[in-house]
């Protein structure tokens, strides 16, 4: 009877030593180096007029493990952010461009300013669902709010998040807490947006109508409008067209058929070219209001009156800065 009873008390201590690993789980977090977040290049126009999304891979929390299958009541993984701009990307002139931190994807969890959140809890924690094995970052969304006029350049600010943890970080038979995992450390998360020039152009077609003959035809007055980013100073260009006459005048045509004419710029003494005479915006620009630059277009009479029909030709607006 002994050796039998031997036998089965290692068999017992087999199984439950076989059930205690079965149901052990562990997990581990530390302060890893943050990722910068880039908002790229983007025109002045589009940061206004519409929100501007981006992430960091990494915030500079690092884990390893099920975390979700290890939190207890009362455990922690605590974030703050502070931002060297008060949340603002700040360019070269001093102008700014307001942001937003967010814990998802879907951009629904705003993360305020200052503001202690615990990823151990709440609409936070089904965040840590990406952990649950190798070590894994967590990552942080940005968005920036409409409305800003800026001027172009490379706009910068610098967050940091104050991570520390104290949490069950392994759980044997029957939900047992095997020990704690606890820490702290800072994450440094550069953020950037550049900026560039862009410039809105208005230029209504020109129509000199219907005549006879080519000394018929009336003069038409017009402008080309222009509102450009805040801070810009450019010049204004019109193309010779497509179908510029050796001599350089501009010609419209139909078929084989051509009909001289020109733009004359501001006081209508010159023609209003792509290199020469280019019109120039005097002052920068402010990024909301349009500058005008009046023309006058007219045919040349010292040609022939060519075959009846509708003659056309395309000029491109040239804006330099």
């Amino acid at each position: 009877m002994t050796p039998f009873r031997l036998f089965f008390v290692r068999i017992a201590a087999t199984l439950a030593l076989g059930l205690f690993s079965a149901l052990h789980a562990h997990a581990t977090c530390s302060v890893v180096s943050a990722a910068a977040a880039s908002f790229g290049t983007v025109t002045s126009f589009a940061v206004a007029r519409q929100p501007q999304s981006t992430s960091t891979t990494s915030s500079g929390l690092s884990c390893s493990g099920a975390l979700l299958g290890l939190f207890v009541i009362g455990d922690q993984i605590n974030a703050s952010i502070t931002s060297a701009n008060g949340g603002k990307l700040v360019g070269p002139t001093g102008d700014a461009v307001p942001y937003t931190v967010f814990a998802d994807q879907n951009y629904s969890i705003k993360l305020d300013l200052g503001v202690t959140y615990n990823w151990a809890s709440g609409q936070l924690l089904n965040l840590l669902g990406i952990f649950g094995g190798p070590a894994q970052t967590l990552p942080m969304y940005f968005r920036t709010v409409q409305g800003s006029n800026v001027a172009a350049g490379t706009y910068t600010d610098t967050l940091t998040i104050a991570w520390n943890w104290d949490y069950c970080s392994g759980i044997g038979v029957l939900g047992i807490c095997l020990g704690r995992d606890r820490g702290s450390g800072t994450a440094v998360v550069p953020v950037t947006i550049t900026v560039t020039n862009d410039c809105m152009i208005a230029a209504p077609d020109v129509n000199f109508g219907a005549a006879p003959t080519v000394a018929s035809f009336a003069p038409v007055t017009g402008s080309v409008s222009l509102t450009c980013t805040k801070g810009m100073v450019y010049t204004v260009g019109l193309s010779s067209g497509a179908n510029p006459h050796a001599s350089g005048r501009r010609q419209m045509a139909n078929g084989a058929n051509r009909l001289q004419y020109d733009i004359f710029g501001p006081g209508a003494a010159a023609v209003w070219g792509q290199s020469a005479n280019r019109a120039g915006s005097g002052a920068a620009a402010d990024g909301r209001s349009a500058q005008q630059f009046p023309y006058t277009a007219r045919l040349y009479p010292d040609q022939p009156t060519p075959a009846v029909g509708t003659y056309t030709d395309s000029v491109i607006v040239d804006v330099r800065y």
